[in-house]
């Protein structure tokens, strides 16, 4: 599995994501669309259910230190863009670290 299906898979069973984005062009267009459609999602956690936004944002693996430096931002829009773009990078870095682990064995 290519490691951005890897990535969609992901984050839709955490986030619920539905939307197709094997049609993008290019990477760049790729990354900027999940995350614009990761940050709605969070958006909706933060007006509705700020407890399990922070459930998943520890589930995978966002430290405090992020989680509050986005919360800092003050404005919902960009505390999602910002938390979007954390989870999606993390994301990335662990699928990275599995790969090279598996490869290893």
């Amino acid at each position: 599995m290519s490691r951005d299906k890897e990535l969609v898979r992901i984050l839709s069973h955490k986030f619920g994501l539905t939307e197709n984005l094997s049609q993008l062009d290019t990477e760049s267009e790729f990354f900027k669309r999940l995350q614009i459609l990761l940050a709605a999602k969070i958006e909706r956690l933060i007006q509705t259910d700020v407890e399990r936004l922070l459930q998943i944002l520890y589930q995978v693996d966002i430290d405090q230190a992020q989680t509050d430096q986005a919360f800092d931002l003050g404005e919902v829009k960009k505390i999602s863009m910002d938390l979007a773009e954390k989870i999606i990078r993390r994301q990335l870095q662990k699928i990275d670290y599995a790969r090279k682990f598996y490869q290893e064995d």
